[in-house]
């Protein structure tokens, strides 16, 4: 009795082991969480959009990032001034103050925990800007380590990087497929509030983004 229990014992200590290795080299591969900014991340009251409905008035309305989405389907980029997300002191204002929205902010300390790296990918422009702040910004919120490297942060509407695509959602997803490419990362992941971005990268047939709409 004794003979046939010892073998059965060894060989399940094996199995165990095996699969445990297998999980931990699986779950240890190379992978990044891409964070969007605005209404994601935080709610930033403090920096606008000036909009003309008609170019040939006067009449200007002051869009936060939010309702910003509602109009930029419907009008070309003339329509619009992003002066101050052009304006590095602007910028840090919008960030260091914004309202932080914390059952995101809980999704990205869970993908930390299990080992993902972060990146930034956001539709605002002055990458320099975002790149300085919105480290410190995440450190201030999180409370705790994480991985995120200056190379994995793109504010893809900055005028002189000049990221190519056709609208914000079409640039993130650009970025993103050229992590795929020539990245180490295995598993690529994005949250983002904007349902034209997620039904974008929900769409695109050669790689299995991952992503949260949030």
């Amino acid at each position: 009795m004794i003979e046939e229990i010892f073998p059965f014992s060894l060989l399940s200590l094996f199995l165990f082991y095996t699969f445990y290795y297998i999980y931990t080299i699986i779950s240890r591969q190379d992978k990044i969480f891409f964070l969007d900014i605005d209404d994601t991340l935080l709610t930033a009251n403090n920096i606008f959009i000036y909009f003309k409905k008609n170019l040939s008035k006067n009449k200007i309305l002051k869009l936060t990032p939010n309702e910003y989405k509602k109009y930029a389907l419907k009008y070309p980029k003339e329509h619009f001034n992003f002066s101050d997300f052009d304006n590095p002191n602007i910028i840090d204002d919008s960030i260091m103050k914004a309202k932080p929205i914390l059952q995101n902010l809980e999704i990205v300390k869970e993908h930390i925990r299990n080992g993902w790296d972060l990146g930034i990918l956001t539709a605002r422009g002055e990458e320099k800007t975002i790149k300085r702040i919105l480290p410190i910004w995440l450190r201030n919120q999180l409370k705790m380590e994480f991985n995120l490297e200056q190379e994995n942060i793109h504010a893809v509407g900055d005028r002189i990087i000049n990221y190519p695509g056709e609208n914000d959602s079409d640039k993130k997803l650009k970025v993103l497929i050229e992590y795929w490419k020539i990245s180490k990362y295995k598993k690529i992941k994005l949250i983002d509030d904007n349902k034209n971005t997620i039904n974008l990268i929900k769409s695109y047939k050669y790689f299995k983004f991952e992503y949260i709409h949030c």
